[in-house]
């Protein structure tokens, strides 16, 4: 996890949901979220199309929290793949899920939103707080900005909506790919 927030365009945009300036006083629990973010006490579990999930361990208690994210209209979401697939001809990377930050100015210049404020969330945590959005929410979004510093792509995978699977050759090559957590690695370097 990284030790900063927003260090790309892609996290910033996000962190810009957390630490919105709109609001007449600051919010006294973004400190306190920051720091668990930051300290590690944040996994997030999940995050996948319009959903974000994770745990907040605090204080000897952990919270699950499940945030829900709007996903983009059809249009939007095309204009982002089209400004990706170009991206993605000048720079290699972008198939690796490192997206330029320009991307992030050529979304705002069409008027689509890369991430949205927490008013447009719906967030769900077993916290026993008074407070919305609680600091476990809050906690949330600032390792989901610093996750998104690290993998740009999620970003998008978090607005889109999922594409139905479709087997062709770039599927069936992927498949013979193996996770690393599932090499035995007595087996794989012998003794």
């Amino acid at each position: 996890m990284a030790n900063e927030f927003g260090v790309t365009a892609w996290g910033r945009v996000w962190l810009r949901t957390v630490e919105q300036t709109a609001s007449s006083k600051p919010n006294p629990s973004l400190p306190t979220a920051r720091t668990l973010a930051r300290n590690g006490a944040v996994t997030l579990t999940d995050i996948s199309a319009g959903n974000v999930s994770g745990t907040v361990t605090a204080k000897g208690k952990t919270s699950t929290v499940v945030v829900t994210v709007p996903l983009w209209e059809k249009k939007e979401s095309d204009a982002a793949q089209r400004l990706l697939k170009a991206a993605g001809t000048k720079n290699r990377s972008v198939s690796t899920g490192e997206l330029p930050d320009s991307v992030v100015a050529d979304l705002r210049a069409l008027e689509i939103a890369v991430a949205v404020s927490i008013s447009e969330c719906t967030a769900t945590c077993d916290c026993s707080g008074k407070r919305s959005p609680c600091v476990h929410h809050l906690a949330v979004l600032y390792a989901l900005a610093g996750r998104i510093d690290e993998e740009p792509s999620l970003a998008v995978t978090l607005r889109t909506k999922r594409q139905k699977a479709t087997r062709s050759a770039a599927t069936t090559a992927q498949s013979e790919w193996i996770p690393i957590c599932e090499i035995d690695v007595s087996a794989f370097y012998g003794s």
